[in-house]
């Protein structure tokens, strides 16, 4: 279980770098208000639960936390099933990352989104449980979502020195 858990932590490090966290990429109190702000926002807020349920992994010899996980995982789910709403046609702007193929492939978009929401309360839902055996592979599928939207619907980042 312990090669399992490192594994996963170094899986979700790399998942975590690949989100969009607006207030590392840009910040989102100098987007435009609207959607596009809005998003930012709730992008950031992906981010740090993720960043919990990565953390909650890692805690050693203690194992991982549970609770940590069941709520970071229910806030996701909430999270995930806003996002069609902040994508609205025509909702763009020179520092947003979105791409095109967002309203171009809006079915594929939204279908993602719904594949996090719907992995993020399973993860919930093990979690609450204790169901321990799953959790791994429940949250590395979640963070495989998050990457593969992001690869599909989101500029790559400025690397900027």
């Amino acid at each position: 279980m312990r090669s399992t858990a490192r594994w996963l932590t170094a899986l979700g490090v790399g998942a975590l770098l690949m989100i969009p966290v607006a207030g590392r990429a840009h910040d989102p109190s100098k987007a435009p208000k609207g959607p596009i702000r809005d998003r930012q926002w709730l992008m950031e807020d992906l981010g740090d639960q993720a960043e919990d349920i990565n953390d909650a992994f890692d805690l050693g010899d203690e194992g991982f936390d549970t609770e940590v996980i069941q709520r970071a995982a229910g806030a996701i789910a909430m999270s995930a099933h806003r996002i069609p709403n902040l994508y609205p046609k025509g909702s763009t702007d020179p520092n947003s990352r979105a791409l095109p193929a967002i309203w171009t492939d809006w079915d594929k978009f939204t279908a993602l989104a719904k594949q996090l929401e719907d992995q993020a309360a399973s993860l919930q839902r093990a979690a609450g449980a204790e169901d321990d055996e799953n959790l791994h592979g429940k949250a590395k599928k979640l963070f495989a979502t998050c990457k593969s939207c992001h690869d599909q619907f989101r500029k790559p980042s400025d690397k900027k020195k």
